[in-house]
Parts: structure tokens; sequence; C-alpha cells
């Protein structure tokens, strides 16, 4: 009976052997199952994003489109109203020429054509001569004698220029002096290669190419094969429906020119029956994520085949806890991701049970982290598709203008010196703050702004605006200043003060097309009880801007501070310049006063308050800008709109500080019920409670605290008259990065009221 009693042990232990190996090997399966799903899952979200970035590539590039032909649009409408078609030839190419040379954009050419095609002007004539720019075999100079509408034309050789490269061609119709057709037409030619979209295009991967179909199917512009596909008819146009679609994400054509496997992204361009088509080539973009993978699934296989040969290596040795380690791991392997062994023992299987216990809480940890960024991915792309209108125009520009500045800004801090997009940005930036300019006169028009006036020495602010004033004016006018010794100080916001000066430039420039003189002075005056202003008898600061111009006739100099009149014609002016700078003036405690003679000129006037006391200190604007102020302070930004909420997160964040963002008074409430903050920076225009509401909550809750109001303007009369007073603290939007940290650092190295 001795070898029959055997058996059973032997059974038993092969048994538990075998099964404890197979969970082993259950359990390297699932790890490696893990790794490849977690591989497959990283890959297949990258390559979603590269196709999400292929269809914003097409959007990116057909916005630098756009914006060029409508820069090209604004320019001939600007030389529609300069050239003389009744002139000879080279009297236009003067023009022309002086355009070209000053034009902000690489134009090839600017040019100017008769009704017939026959050119009057360029200001690059051709080496055959003018004959040979003759535009009747155009097909542009068709279409836009057709439309009688802006045209941009398919690209054709140049035959002014060197070469003969390829030039993306732009026409419009000069309008009539009175009713009728147009009698001639002006146009101007940009550099294939010049073009930005271009010069975008040519920065994606190796193998990318851009093409522009007209809605024939003609390729207007393709970064690949130039030579042989512009002007000609894309292969399979019509037979091709998806490329009327717009793609991205898993979309994948293959060229019908190159035959390279690309992902597109296609978007229709706003000023041309244009469509654009951006392809990324496969091999190229994927490789990373290809390579990505094969390394997870590498990793994942080889940590699968370590545990299995761990587990032939334990269970050779250890036999005695191995049931419940196995239970354990077969539990885990199932899925019971709650489930941890019991076995502690100090051996090599007490160890493989505590490593299965940490591999079961990474597992967790991992799931819980990818459930928790999902949830913040939603969060987020719910807090970006939150926009709304609060408040008015000039509000929502202010918005826009400082998301622009603020991320203009962003983008030049992290781009070299020599990086060619630094340019463009800068335009960006200089437009940006033009455009400011706009929103200041709504705002003052209104009476919307928020005005922090200052103590200003005169001559100091008409030595600041002369670049301003002499580009303004041109060379055509010969501008002279005048200042004046022992003036005293005004006080005036200096925003403002400028402002007017370059109103009254602008109206002397356009009085005096054919040039002339024009004179900017400061000087003191003494009005008595009888001099015929309505101001009080004292001393003032007079700013008088002379010109030689065309004068006002005496029947309507009296309307001139009146809003939207003009004497200027008709798409020539709004006629707000001289009601903003009078309701500025006015604002300040001062007045304005007009006199002219028609033929010979005018001079307007502009009288403040001269007072005793010491001009604030200005920036010499020379100086090297000072370091921009860092922090680590706790803030709490509260804002609307959700593109200026991420750039001033984003701004203060780069400075060192913690940002935590609210959209609304209710959401900043909560948020300092949480936590506390050491500086609230508050939009001022909200819906539901405004910014102000919410300052005074905030106090009446927590106790005084550091607060910064931020806005385009202020519809709270308590409020306004407290920044007038100088007992809140303003920040006007549109914001720099600079303003925006210098008033942070301000408010808070600040004690509290």
């Amino acid at each position: 009976m001795a070898p029959s009693a055997s058996v059973p042990s032997a059974t038993y232990r092969l048994g538990l052997r075998t099964r404890l190996r197979l969970v082993a090997v259950a359990v390297a399966l699932a790890f490696v199952a893990l790794a490849w799903i977690r591989a497959n899952d990283r890959m297949a979200a990258e390559q979603r994003r590269i196709g999400d970035r292929a269809q914003d590539n097409a959007a990116t590039i057909t916005r630098a489109l756009d914006a060029q032909i409508e820069q090209v649009e604004t320019l001939l409408q600007s030389v529609a109203y300069l050239v003389d078609v009744s002139a000879a030839p080279v009297h236009n190419d003067t023009i022309l020429r002086a355009i070209f040379r000053t034009a902000a954009a690489p134009y090839a050419n600017v040019f100017a054509a008769d009704t017939l095609g026959r050119n009057i002007g360029a200001a690059l004539v051709a080496s055959e001569g003018r004959e040979a720019m003759n535009l009747t075999i155009r097909a542009y100079f068709a279409d836009v004698r057709r439309s009688g509408r802006f045209t941009a034309g398919a690209p054709v050789r140049s035959r002014a220029l060197a070469g003969r490269p390829w030039i993306m061609p732009f026409i419009a119709p000069i309008p009539p002096n009175g009713t009728g057709a147009a009698h001639g037409y002006v146009g101007a030619t940009i550099l294939v290669d010049s073009l930005e979209a271009v010069r975008l295009a040519r920065r994606l991967p190796e193998g990318s190419v851009l093409t522009v179909l007209d809605e024939f199917g003609t390729v207007i512009i393709r970064t690949r094969d130039t030579d042989r596909w512009l002007g000609r008819r894309y292969p399979t146009f019509s037979g091709q429906e998806r490329l009327d679609q717009p793609t991205g994400n898993d979309t994948i054509i293959v060229s019908a020119i190159d035959s390279t496997r690309r992902l597109f992204g296609a978007t229709e361009s706003t000023t041309t029956p244009w469509r654009v088509y951006v392809g990324l080539p496969v091999d190229t973009i994927f490789a990373p994520s290809r390579r990505q993978f094969a390394q997870d699934l590498a990793i994942g296989l080889f940590a699968g085949l370590a545990i299995v040969l761990l587990a032939y290596w334990v269970t050779a040795r250890l036999l005695t806890p191995i049931e419940s380690l196995t239970a354990d791991a077969r539990a885990i392997s199932e899925g019971d991701m709650a489930r941890r062994s019991a076995v502690s023992t100090p051996d090599e299987v007490g160890d493989l049970a505590r490593t299965f216990n940490r591999m079961a809480d990474a597992v967790v940890e991992r799931n819980a982290a990818l459930a928790a960024s999902q949830d913040r991915l939603r969060e987020a792309q719910k807090l970006e598709a939150l926009g709304s209108f609060a408040g008015g125009i000039a509000h929502d520009f202010n918005n826009y203008l400082s998301s622009i500045l603020g991320h203009a800004e962003l983008a030049l801090e992290h781009l070299p010196e020599a990086h060619p997009a630094r340019e463009e940005i800068e335009a960006a930036l200089a437009s940006g703050r033009r455009a400011t300019d706009l929103t200041r006169q709504i705002l003052v028009f209104s009476r919307r702004q928020v005005s922090e006036p200052r103590l200003l020495d005169p001559n100091e602010i008409l030595r600041g605006v002369r670049r301003l004033v002499d580009r303004l004016l041109g060379e055509s006018i010969h501008v002279e200043y005048a200042f004046a010794d022992g003036v005293g100080s005004v006080r005036i916001d200096p925003g403002r003060l400028e402002q007017v000066l370059l109103n009254l430039a602008s109206n002397a420039r356009d009085a005096m097309p054919q040039g002339g003189r024009f004179t900017l002075s400061v000087s003191r005056v003494t009005l008595g009880d009888d001099a015929g202003v309505d101001l009080p008898a004292g001393r003032y600061v007079c700013f008088a801007a002379r010109d030689t111009g065309i004068g006002i006739a005496p029947d309507v100099i009296g309307r001139v501070f009146e809003p939207f009149f003009t004497t200027k014609g008709r798409g020539s002016g709004t006629g707000f310049g001289l009601a903003i700078s009078y309701g500025i003036i006015v604002q300040a405690g001062g007045g304005m006063t007009i006199e002219s003679t028609v033929g010979r000129g005018t001079t307007v006037r502009a009288l403040l308050p001269e007072l005793d006391a010491p001009a604030d200190p200005m920036t010499a604007v020379a100086a090297a800008p000072p370091a921009l102020p860092h922090g680590h302070e706790r803030i709490l930004l509260v804002e609307d709109e959700p593109a200026v909420a991420a750039v001033g997160q984003r701004l203060l964040a780069n400075a060192g500080y913690t940002v935590v963002t609210a959209s609304n008074s209710d959401e900043a409430l909560e948020r300092l019920a949480e936590q506390s903050f050491d500086l609230l920076i508050t939009d001022v225009i909200m819906p539901g409670r405004s910014g102000a509401e919410l300052a005074r909550d905030v106090t009446r809750r927590y106790g005084p605290m550091r607060i910064l109001f931020v806005s385009g303007y202020a519809d709270d009369d308590a409020l306004v008259e407290d920044i007038a007073a100088q007992q809140v603290v303003f920040l006007g939007k549109p914001f720099t990065r600079a303003s925006l940290l210098g008033k942070v650092r301000e408010v808070l190295d600040a004690g509290i009221a």
C-alpha cells in the first residue's frame, strides 16, 4: 500500500505547480494585454492629435492667406484714390513707387491700368517696356472687368521681375468720379514664395504640401512641383468628392500627383472662392507614435516574459503558500482590482505577493489618474466653449485685444531674436496696439473709459508724439514744433492727450492732400473774463495745431465739434475725430477753439488749466525696459471671457504666481470659501453679479483684501468714483504683459486698505 499512498501526493504537487504556472502565464498575458491596450491608446490618441493638427494647420494657413488678401485689398482701395488715370504714366510711376517702398507687405509690384488693360503706371516697369505689361491676356483682368470688384487671380509668371518668378496678382477697379463704370484698375502682385501661407507651409514637416484650388479645380498654390502644377487643373478634382469636405483625424489620402500618403486638413477661404489643403506625410508624422507603440509593447512583452520565468523559478522551490497566492493572482487577472494577496512570508513567494499587490495598486492608480485627466479635459473643453458677450462692443473688443496682445507677447518670449516669425508677430502686436485707439475712441465718446489723469509736462508730451506725427503726415508735409520754456503742468490722462494731438495732425494731413506746412506748438495763455471762450479766467496751457490746408467754410465751422459731422468726402471721415478730442479736453477741465480761412488753412487750439505742481516723472523712450516683476503669491483671477482668462493665467503663471481662475462671481466665492488668496483680480463687467458687487461681497464676508479691477470700461458709478479718487486699483484692457505684471506687483507690495 505504500507505493499507492505516494501517488496522490505526487499528483497534488504536479497539479499545484501546473496551476501556479498557468496563473503566472495568465498574469503575464494580462500585463501584456494592458501594455498593448495602453500602447494602442497612446498611439491612437497621438494620431488623433496629429489629425487635429492637420486641420488646425489648414485653418491657420487659410487665415494667413485671407489676412494677406484683405491687406492687399485695403492697399488697393487706398491706391485707387491716388492714381490719376488721365496723368502721364511716369506720374503714376512715382506715386506707386513711393507706395511700393513703404508698404509693409512684401509686394512684387504695384501697378495701374486703363480700361483696355494698358499699363498707366507701375512701381517696377518690365525691361521690355510698358507695352509688355498689357493685361488684356490676363484672365484676372477679364474677371475684374466682368465682376467690377476686387479680384485675386491665379499665379502667373512675372513680366517685370528678373527670372520671371511666379507671382500672385490682385486687381481692383478705380471707382468713377461720378456714376458709371470704373475708369481704370489698380493692382498689386506678391511673389508666391513670399506669401505668408507658403512660408507657414514650408515650416511643416518634411514632405508636407500646401495646395490651393479654385472653384474649378485649378491649382492656385502648390508648394511641391510648383512650376509643373501652378495654373493646371488638379487631376482628380471632379471625382475626389471627399476632398471637398473638411478632413482631419484619421482621414488619409493618397496624393493624385505624387502618390504619397498624407493626412489632409482642408478649409474654405473667406475672401476668395478657394479651398486650402494641407497634407502631412503619414510616414513622417506617425513614425514617432509607431515607434512608441513598438517600445511600449516590447516592454510589456518583456515584463510578461519575466513574470512567467519568475513563476517557473518560484514553483520549482516553493509550494507552501502557493495556493493562496494563485487565487489572489487569478482574481487580479480577472479584473478584481480590490483583491490583494495576504501572503507575507519573507521569502520569494512573499516578495512575489508584494509585487503583485504593487502592480495592482499601480494599475488602479493609473486608471484613476486616466479617469481624472479625462474629467479635467472635459471640464477644460467646457470652459473653452463658454463665451459670452458681456456688456457691449467695446468690452468684447478689449477682451479680444487682451488675448491677442498677450498671446503674441508669449509667442515672442519663446522665439529667438533671429526667428523669421518675430517680424510678423511684432507687426501683429503693433496692429493690436493701434486697434486700442478705436476702442478708446468709442469709450471716450460714450464716456465709458476710466480715466487715469496725471500731472504732465506739456513739452514732454509734445516731444513724445513727434515721431508718430512725423510718420502720420509723411514726407510731403513740412512739420514744425514750438516749445514753451517755463510753462506749468497740466492734469490729464497722457494717452488721451496724445490721442487729441494725433487727431489734430490727422485732420491737418487730410486738409493738405498736395502737401503743405503743419505747426504743432505749446504756449501759455492768460484768459480774461471777456476772452470769448467758455472757460474761467486764468492761466492755461495752449496746444495749437496750424495747417496751410484748404480751410473750412464759415457756414459749417460752428459744427466741427459735433459727432458724425465731417467736411471730408464720403468714405474719408467718420466725424468722430474732433468730437472725441473736444470731449477729452472738456472732461479735463479745458476747452477748444477753431479758426479757419478757406484756401489758407486752419488753427485748432486745445486749452488746459495750467498747474504749478511738478509733473509726474515719465519713462524715457530710449531707456531699456525694466525687468518684469515676478512673485510667488496665490491669485484668484475672475474673468468671464475664456481667451482673456487663459492669457492672463499664462502671463501670471510664467511670472511665478499660482493662479486659480473663476468665470463668474458665484464661482469666485466658492473658490474663496475653499482656500485663501493673496490677490483677487476681477473683471468689472460679467454676467450676473459684476466685479464691483463681487468685491463688496468679498469684503463683507472675509474682510479687507487686495483687489485689482480689470476692464475695458466700468459701468458701476461708485466704482468709477473710487477709481478716479485712487481708492481702488484699476487696470484697463487691453493690457500687456508688462502692465499686468507691474500692476499686480504694485498691489501685492502695497498694504491692504
